[in-house]
């Protein structure tokens, strides 16, 4: 693969060179298997940025990656995972990659990933955009629809292998890839959310900037959200996502923070909200612990609407407590 460096905020002289392009990878203690995986990944030849948010600086970690020529960043989790996000692009774009993609540990990418992004990247130029793969669910077996809004309605994209890169409107983070001028004209990741919703926000967010999204229909991305489980009520199959009451909280506040941020300009910044009333559903019907998520879409629903963000143990300490017990 040959690659011409286009340093972030220049075009390349030559129109057919692709952008260099690097890597991010959020860690949050990881085991043995996904360091293997970090090793695998370099070597598809792109700079690799690994940015650690696990509570502790582990020396072991460092002294193995840093054997496979691979750069390590311990990042605390400051800002949860926004906040590893902000620190790794601005590091490589400060290194002269004009694009950026970003997995979590558990990202698995196909042999072809980084040369169909680099086609993709040099196709669009020197403009401000995002390219992310299909997403494929694990958990469901199916492909996650994708999503096209002008800010009032929303349509499916539909999405064939093969096909070129098709506009959208919502991309998830994981296996996304930002450019240089994307970056400059959205600014960070919002820290304040911690977690979750932090991709929604960032697309609401480039939905008013006219910053395009595309789907790139000849990647796929294998992910797993939370831990799906089909189930049957008479005639109609529903979905549970499982997650943890912490999770539910964020899932919560975020989702009403949103609402409340964007709707006077883009009434589908209401959905979220959606999700959150189908959640309870969900909890009602088919998972455990009802009375510790329930509680914690309540107070998320309420910090959201009064616009109390950051980590759940700085805003509710009592309830991080109790919910860390479990």
């Amino acid at each position: 693969m040959s690659e011409t460096t286009s340093y972030p905020g220049s075009v390349a002289s030559d129109a057919s060179a692709a952008p260099l392009l690097g890597a991010l990878v959020v860690l949050y203690q990881p085991t043995r298997q996904h360091l293997a995986h970090l090793i695998k990944l370099r070597g598809h030849g792109v700079p690799l940025l690994v940015v650690d948010n696990s509570p502790a600086e582990s020396a072991a970690i460092i002294e193995a990656l840093e054997a496979q020529d691979i750069e390590y960043l311990w990042n605390a989790n400051r800002g949860g995972i926004a906040g590893a996000y902000n620190r790794g692009l601005t590091r490589l774009f400060e290194r002269g990659c004009c694009a950026v993609a970003l997995f979590d540990q558990d990202s698995q990418v196909s042999a072809d990933y980084f040369r169909v992004m680099l086609e993709s990247c040099a196709a669009l130029g020197p403009r401000a955009f995002a390219i992310g793969p299909r997403i494929y669910d694990e958990n469901l077996g199916r492909f996650l629809p994708q999503i096209y809004s002008n800010g009032f309605w929303i349509r499916t994209v539909m999405c064939e292998a093969r096909t070129s890169l098709q506009p959208c409107s919502f991309l998830l983070s994981s296996g996304c890839v930002i450019s240089y001028r994307a970056y400059q004209c959205l600014g960070a990741f919002a820290e304040a959310l911690f977690i979750d919703h932090v991709d929604t926000e960032y697309s609401l967010r480039a939905l008013l900037r006219g910053v395009q999204f595309y789907v790139e229909p000849r990647l796929t991305l294998s992910h797993r959200i939370g831990e799906k489980r089909q189930h049957r009520l008479g005639p109609i199959r529903l979905t549970s996502m499982n997650h943890p009451a912490f999770r539910r909280y964020y899932m919560a506040r975020n989702g009403m923070h949103l609402c409340i941020q964007y709707i006077p300009s883009l009434p589908i910044a209401f959905v979220p909200n959606l999700v959150t009333l189908l959640q309870v559903f969900q909890i009602l019907l088919f998972e455990s612990g009802k009375l510790a998520k329930l509680f914690g879409i309540g107070c998320g629903m309420v910090d959201g609407l009064f616009g109390r963000l950051g980590p759940l143990e700085a805003v509710r300490p009592r309830l991080a407590a109790r919910l860390a017990r479990g």
